[in-house]
């Protein structure tokens, strides 16, 4: 019995990490909503968190818009975009829960989806 406990206690520390490191991501993802319209133009709002509000207008296209409604360092999340990708980065700001190892998330104006790295986010798949 005593094993088990601590074998249980012990794998609940090894996986803590790695949650939290997704946090970030989990939080996008939740907070993604998306619509085609008839046209086939597909719009996708981010709501994620209490700070951060974004739209992306026209996925894929060649015109895709990025819309930051709110965005806030003093916030729970904030985003800025990548020159190098082309992404758009969610960070966890100074009132997030996941501030410490939160991690990252990255969203493509590509196709809307949203990634856990960089790379995997320029390459769009």
């Amino acid at each position: 019995m005593g094993i088990k406990l601590v074998t249980a206690a012990l794998a609940l520390l090894l996986a803590s990490p790695g949650m939290a490191a997704d946090q970030t991501y989990e939080d996008a993802i939740k907070g993604k909503s998306c619509k085609e319209s008839g046209s086939q133009r597909l719009d996708c709002t981010y709501r994620i968190g209490r700070d951060l509000y974004i739209a992306i207008a026209g996925i894929g296209m060649p015109d895709t818009g990025i819309n930051f409604y709110a965005s806030s360092l003093e916030g729970d999340y904030y985003a800025s975009v990548g020159v190098l990708h082309g992404c758009i980065i969610v960070t966890p700001g100074k009132l997030s829960k996941s501030k410490k190892d939160g991690g990252y998330a990255f969203i493509s104006p590509k196709n809307g989806k949203v990634y856990k790295d960089w790379r995997s986010c320029k390459k769009g798949y």
